[in-house]
């Protein structure tokens, strides 16, 4: 049997997917202030089978405002539920759920305003 290929990575997925959110990463700039709003995806953690890799994947709206920060990670929600997402070149996702809502975060800067959730992407390699 031949070996499989590995799947995607889930913070490059859906850094690609969210782009149109803003700025995207796994990690922060140190000059986050002048990338806002900025999207972060970390994997935290989640299991796979031989088909689909189900990760656990926090993503954070960081923006100017309460407001923005908040209407950002709505649309961000919304554009992962709306499922599949097809990233050309990365991968595959087939559908996403809500494992934590939508909820406020502090940054250690005051003047940046951040939201979170947790998603249970179901992701699949390019074939």
């Amino acid at each position: 049997m031949a070996d499989l290929a590995p799947f995607p990575d889930v913070e490059d997925v859906l850094a690609d997917a969210l782009a149109g959110f803003g700025e995207t990463g796994s990690e922060y700039p140190a000059d986050l202030e002048a990338h806002l709003p900025f999207v972060r995806i970390r994997r935290t953690g989640g299991d796979d089978d031989r088909r689909t890799d189900r990760p656990l994947a926090d993503v954070e709206v960081a923006a100017a405002t309460r407001a923005q920060a908040w209407e950002i990670a709505r649309q961000v929600q919304q554009r992962l539920l709306s499922g599949p997402i097809r990233v050309p070149g990365v991968g595959i996702v087939d559908r996403a759920s809500t494992q934590v809502g939508l909820r406020h975060v502090l940054h250690e800067n005051p003047n940046i305003r951040c939201v979170l959730a947790t998603y249970r992407p179901s992701l699949r390699r390019l074939t």
